[in-house]
């Protein structure tokens, strides 16, 4: 049963706005598996909504992909008070601000606001991951983990460099991280688009646990004269947004 979710899963991740359309000869070259495999999964997730089958028969995601994206983001804890204070800074600064979870070595973008002028980071649109060693939210969510853990989720694989200023080693990484810890919040200078810069905080969740990081989008020539501003306003957001009482929660 495990293994049966874990292919599914993998056949599912493949499916991105840049590749929203899969053949099932396509799915084997990239996951490695035998056609017949693929063929019989892919045919179950047609059945079940997950996938759909075109006209000229390749597949995309299904209806029920789509209702779980919807549920998912209409019944979180966190979305409907980030966006709230979202709006307030892309308002105030006009820059693109996110909402960012992580899974394993990513990030996954789940809510984001940019302005109706300036630039638009199309990397970072709702659902898209990225590696989290590169992003700023990427290494607020890291430097919140034990070093053990850390090391093990880097365990024996290759570091992405996504710009030249991209961290590439383990060592450099948790340096980096340390640097996070004691700052505040982290920041990410060209390393993952050239001439941008993003500036994240820790966000808690009612437990005091750090689940989420909300980051701000900009222009790399801003960060001299704007930086250390927009830092103060995302540390201080994410930590409005940490307050049990944003949930609704009961504070006793």
């Amino acid at each position: 049963m495990i293994d049966g979710l874990e292919r599914a899963t993998q056949v599912l991740d493949l499916f991105c706005s840049d590749v929203p359309e899969w053949s099932v000869t396509e799915v084997c070259r990239a996951l490695q598996l035998p056609k017949t495999t693929v063929w019989e999964y892919m045919q179950a997730m047609t059945g079940l909504g997950l996938l759909r089958r075109t006209t000229r028969g390749r597949y995309r995601l299904g209806w029920r992909a789509f209702q779980w994206g919807l549920r998912a983001r209409m019944t979180s804890e966190i979305s409907g008070p980030a966006r709230v204070e979202m709006a307030k800074l892309v308002e105030t600064y006009n820059e693109t601000v996110q909402l960012v979870s992580r899974y394993r070595n990513e990030v996954v973008y789940l809510e984001k606001i940019s302005p109706r002028t300036g630039v638009h980071v199309n990397l970072t649109r709702v659902g898209e991951r990225l590696p989290a060693h590169c992003t700023a939210a990427g290494k607020v969510l890291l430097s919140h983990l034990p070093p053990g853990e850390v090391r093990n989720i880097y365990a024996g694989k290759e570091m992405a460099r996504l710009t030249e200023h991209s961290i590439g080693s383990l060592p450099v990484l948790e340096s980096e991280l340390a640097i996070v810890r004691e700052r505040g919040y982290g920041l990410d200078v060209e390393e993952t688009v050239e001439g941008m810069c993003c500036v994240a905080a820790p966000v808690r969740n009612a437990d005091g646990d750090v689940t989420w990081a909300l980051s701000m989008s900009f222009l790399e020539y801003r960060q001299l004269t704007h930086g250390d501003t927009y830092a103060q306003a995302i540390v201080d957001a994410a930590q409005r947004l940490s307050r049990p009482k944003d949930f609704g929660l009961d504070q006793r």
